[in-house]
């Protein structure tokens, strides 16, 4: 299967079309507050010495939301 180049352009510009007008300033601000709650929570399960593994996982969590808040906010400034 042979992919033209102009229409991997075109994909491209609806992909990220649809996730800019998609994701508004709400859904990003959602990843960021959930991502400010796991990582409270993460450190509250720190304090207990028999949570580490729930600790890790949050910070994880957290990470992961903030990851992609910052990779949605980034990509608005593309359109």
């Amino acid at each position: 299967m042979n992919i033209d180049q102009t229409y991997l352009y075109y994909l491209w510009q609806k992909l990220s079309f649809q996730i800019v007008h998609k994701s508004a300033i709400w859904v990003i601000l959602v990843f960021f507050l959930t991502a400010s709650a796991a990582w409270y929570l993460a450190t509250t399960l720190d304090k207990h010495n028999s949570r580490e593994k729930e600790a890790k996982l949050a910070h994880i969590i957290a990470i992961g939301y903030m990851i992609s808040a910052l990779a949605l906010w980034i990509l608005s400034f593309v359109r």
